[in-house]
């Protein structure tokens, strides 16, 4: 299988590395640049995206969901010698941004459950990163149960977990994976933390005790949740912070919101959020937003409290 692989950043960069671990050979296409630099650092070899594509029968996608559709359309659909493409995503195939056309390569799925980051430093231990599969066969190029061990060689190449490997499907794993970036993981958390802030200082507290309170003791209780499980948590904490949470959780957290993830929920099966990350995304109005959010106090108070206990 001659694979290669398309971009160098955060996911690109974890992936050749760990490929590399694996003894796997790859080509690794690049645009001159800062990408390029990192990638000679690094001790690879890259070449140019068209000269990879053309010495490739599987090439990795790892360029940003909104560039990927261009790319596809000027350099991958004509290729009639591809086999695969493999995303780390299911974005552009689950809406389309990337057709799956019966004589073209077959989409496949490889998505490491966790940041980039903690997959080329988990690699090869027990907390390697989960990895979600799935696949879009074509006319010319089917999937069997040949085709699925290769994939899951693949995975496993690129750091994924050996006991953890699932498969699914590309809605799946892209429709779960907006949710949870919006509702809960990012979004949710990022809000709910800030308003958990501001609650403490407007009623009169100490700032610093307010980050303390909220943003900054919310790793331990995240890593126990994620070791151990929300009732695993629970009997790790104090009593009084176990009756809270029990008898306060729904309060704060109630069918309201619920109701507001499910329009969340909504927005992303229609393709409404689609259309507006690919219309806003470089928006002057969405940096504005994104200023502004940076600017809060959570932000300037934990900058300083890090400065310091690092110091």
């Amino acid at each position: 299988m001659k694979l290669g692989l398309l971009g160098y950043g955060s996911q690109g960069r974890a992936e050749a590395l760990n490929l590399r671990k694996s003894n796997f050979k790859f080509l690794l296409g690049l645009r001159p640049g800062r990408s390029w630099d990192q990638a000679v650092k690094d001790g690879f070899e890259p070449m140019s995206p068209e000269e990879c594509i053309e010495k490739s029968e599987v090439v990795f996608l790892n360029l940003p969901d909104q560039a990927q559709a261009k790319f596809y359309r000027e350099h991958l659909q004509k290729q009639a010698h591809l086999r695969w493409i493999v995303f780390a995503h299911g974005f552009s195939t689950s809406f389309q941004l990337i057709p799956v056309e019966p004589q073209g390569p077959a989409h496949i799925l490889i998505a490491p459950k966790g940041a980039a980051s903690g997959l080329e430093r988990l690699y090869g231990t027990a907390k390697a990163l989960p990895g979600v599969l799935a696949y879009e066969a074509t006319e010319k190029n089917p999937i069997g149960p040949e085709e699925k061990r290769e994939i899951e060689k693949l995975a496993l190449a690129i750091g994924c977990h050996p006991k953890a490997i699932f498969w699914a499907s590309f809605k799946d794993e892209c429709i779960c994976d907006l949710f949870s970036e919006q509702a809960l993981l990012c979004g949710g958390v990022s809000s709910l933390l800030r308003k958990s802030f501001e609650t403490l200082v407007e009623a009169g507290y100490n700032p610093k005790t307010a980050y303390f309170e909220t943003l900054y003791e919310l790793k331990l209780i995240v890593d126990l949740i994620w070791e151990h499980g929300i009732s695993g948590m629970r009997s790790r904490i104090s009593p009084t912070a176990r009756f809270g949470d029990v008898t306060r959780g729904d309060r704060v957290i109630d069918d309201s919101v619920k109701e507001n993830m499910k329009k969340i929920l909504s927005e992303i099966e229609s393709g409404k959020f689609t259309r507006e990350f690919l219309e806003k995304n470089d928006s002057s109005e969405y940096q504005q937003e994104l200023d502004r959010q940076s600017d809060h106090e959570i932000e300037k108070i934990g900058s300083l409290i890090r400065e310091q206990m690092q110091s």
